[in-house]
């Protein structure tokens, strides 16, 4: 799985749930996911609705490294579902 927005590779749920990714994000209306917790800590912050959302400063300047062509795996989604959760339980 890549952050969507400086395309740096994690291998599994533990580390992604250790790191602190987010699973998704929004730029406006549009979702976009996942962002590792360097780039979730500087570029994202916690919107009045609880979802997560890019800084108004960096709207329209971030370009996003996804591959339309490319197949989320189970695992890959299994693992976002992880993380969400977690997030989740946190929060509650």
């Amino acid at each position: 799985m890549n952050c969507v927005i400086c395309g740096i590779e994690i291998y599994s749920i533990e580390e992604l749930l250790d790191q602190g990714w987010i699973p998704y994000f929004y730029e406006g209306e549009i979702e976009y996911g996942p962002a590792c917790s360097e780039c979730s800590g500087t570029l994202l912050q916690m919107a009045e609705d609880g979802e997560m959302e890019l800084k108004e400063r960096y709207e329209g300047e971030i370009i996003y490294q996804e591959d339309f062509l490319y197949e989320v795996s189970d695992e890959e989604y299994l693992i976002s579902i992880a993380i969400e959760n977690s997030i989740q339980s946190i929060l509650n």
